[in-house]
């Protein structure tokens, strides 16, 4: 039976609250997680990171418990209640993302909790993938979880947890590609093919991120066939063979071709091109953009000059995490 509109909540009510809501973030939220990483859709499809995620959905569980049972009474399941319940399970993902990190950061890292799966990985809060992917999850979770505890699970309710689960796992990925300019950024780099080394001769792929998008050695060869053919297109004389391949994000395509005619004099910056095909071309006193009006963003392929074991050149791939990667290119 209902209680009245201004009946007083019984403290083992706020109670049995508390616990249905700590316990609908951690399920709600765990399968958000693993649909997402079950169906390619974490943001950047980045799963390194993912043995962190569903552990940090246990502080903040209590939190929204805590949220739910602080409501003075029981709300029916009408238009507008639902949107505040909805509103205030979001509101405690975002307030919780905004806290929780920056708190830990002032307790020092102690490293006892280095030894606690929950705090073990607490450095990747740095990265925006990894920050884009839980702080979705926070939100819907809270979101979700408040629905369950504190409206009647009407088909109307359950539409919109089942709507809310939903968007939690297929929009974080496309909108994060948007918002940072993601892109599946594939650098290759061409050099002249000597009479030592063959033309043929297969690159060296060096593969960043999820599996799911990587180069195996037939994907390898079709791209450096693609490059060897947009040289003979663009009319930049050979023979040149590809000696390495890159391949980092995911989103949109984006090849970015540096054809390295001579070892690198100087540090450059090679900005990437915005989900389009673009050639760097060193010359004796400057890099010859092909085409010259291509539209690129703001983070560069680093070339500078090379090492011992790399003597052509050293280069630096700039990616929307701020780790980045590089290597060396070899004439052989």
């Amino acid at each position: 039976m209902d209680c009245p509109a201004n009946a007083s909540v019984k403290p083992v009510s706020r109670f049995l609250r508390f616990g249905l809501a700590s316990i609908a973030t951690l399920v709600l939220g765990g399968i958000i997680l693993f649909v997402a990483r079950a169906t390619g859709m974490l943001v950047g499809d980045n799963t390194y990171w993912f043995q962190s995620l569903p552990w940090l959905l246990v502080p903040f569980a209590p939190i929204v418990g805590i949220a739910a049972a602080a409501c003075p009474r029981r709300w029916h399941s009408s238009r507008f209640n639902i949107f505040i319940v909805t509103s205030i399970g979001a509101a405690m993902g975002c307030l919780f993302y905004c806290l929780f990190p920056r708190c830990f950061l002032l307790l020092g890292h102690p490293s006892v909790w280095r030894e606690v799966p929950l705090f073990r990985n607490l450095s990747w809060f740095f990265t925006s993938d990894f920050e884009f992917e839980i702080a979705s999850c926070w939100i819907a979770a809270g979101a979700t979880a408040m629905l369950v505890t504190l409206t009647r699970r009407t088909p109307t309710v359950l539409a919109t947890i089942t709507m809310l689960c939903l968007l939690a796992v297929i929009l974080p990925a496309p909108v994060f590609n948007f918002v940072t300019n993601n892109q599946e950024l594939t650098v290759a780099f061409a050099v002249p093919a000597s009479p030592v080394v063959s033309a043929v001769k297969p690159p060296r792929v060096v593969n960043v991120g999820n599996e799911r998008h990587w180069l195996d050695l037939a994907g390898a060869n079709a791209v450096a066939d693609h490059v060897l053919e947009a040289l003979r297109k663009a009319g930049i004389a050979g023979p040149y063979r590809v000696a390495e391949i890159d391949r980092c994000g995911t989103g949109k395509k984006a090849l970015q071709i540096i054809v390295l005619n001579a070892a690198a004099s100087g540090k450059v910056q090679l900005p990437e091109p915005d989900g389009t095909e673009l050639i760097y071309v060193s010359e004796p006193d400057h890099w010859r953009t092909i085409p010259a009006q291509a539209p690129t963003l703001s983070r560069n392929v680093e070339v500078r000059p090379g090492a011992s074991r790399s003597p052509l050149a050293m280069y630096w791939i700039q990616s929307v995490a701020p780790f980045g990667f590089g290597g060396g290119i070899r004439p052989d």
